[in-house]
């Protein structure tokens, strides 16, 4: 995961190909995955340590912020393009976890 904003960041020729030459804009790109990359870390780090109250938290921010973005792509963009095919995958993954943890809310609520 943090291998990715490293990547988008250099001049790597397959990044080229993905996200243009390099650029301002591919760089500051780079650091908005390495933000999420650090805040999803965190969310890691809090599950592993038994904090599931502070990994939902953080999950119910960062993913539909990055579920928007995402899907925001395919008009910028258009479909065809690799990142926007990756992003729409990605974007499917959050959805199916936001839903996870809300449906586990709802059983815990119920006492179930």
């Amino acid at each position: 995961m943090t291998v990715i904003p490293v990547l988008i960041a250099r001049d790597v020729p397959a990044m080229t190909a993905c996200y243009g030459v390099d650029s301002a804009a591919r760089r500051i790109l780079a650091c908005l995955y390495a933000t999420i990359a650090m805040a999803s870390a965190v969310a890691l780090i809090g599950q592993a340590s038994g904090n599931t109250t502070l990994s939902i938290a953080i999950a119910g921010v960062l993913f539909p912020m990055q579920i928007a973005y995402k899907l925001m792509t395919i008009p910028a963009v258009g479909w065809r393009n690799p990142v926007v095919k990756s992003n729409l995958a990605i974007a499917l993954l959050h959805t199916a976890t936001l839903a996870a943890i809300w449906h586990e809310r709802v059983l815990d609520a119920r006492g179930e």
